[in-house]
């Protein structure tokens, strides 16, 4: 069963998928800006990690939320991720 979750091109609009289906313990952000966020939610009871960068964590959410409504549960969404700030990394492409 492929989980991955898709993104429209009005999604994308507040949020950057950075990557998705990550290994937190081994994700490597040193690269990235600390406006990352990894997101955590379940599906059919596995649990999956999203890096996402977002300006708020509500625009995270609301992505989210919609996406998982009836097939999953968000169950957090963690910040304090990056090592660049993100005026020197570049807008949120979306």
């Amino acid at each position: 069963m492929d989980t991955k979750i898709t993104f429209s091109s009005i999604d994308k609009l507040k949020i950057q998928i950075v990557e998705q289906e990550i290994c937190p313990a081994t994700f490597n952000d040193n690269e990235l800006p600390t406006d990352v966020h990894i997101v955590t939610y379940t599906i059919a009871g596995e649990t999956y990690y999203d890096a996402v960068r977002a300006y708020t964590k509500v625009d995270i959410f609301d992505a989210y939320y919609d996406k998982l409504k009836g097939i999953g549960t968000l169950k957090d969404i963690k910040s304090g991720f990056g090592k660049i700030r993100p005026n020197l990394y570049g807008k949120i492409k979306s």
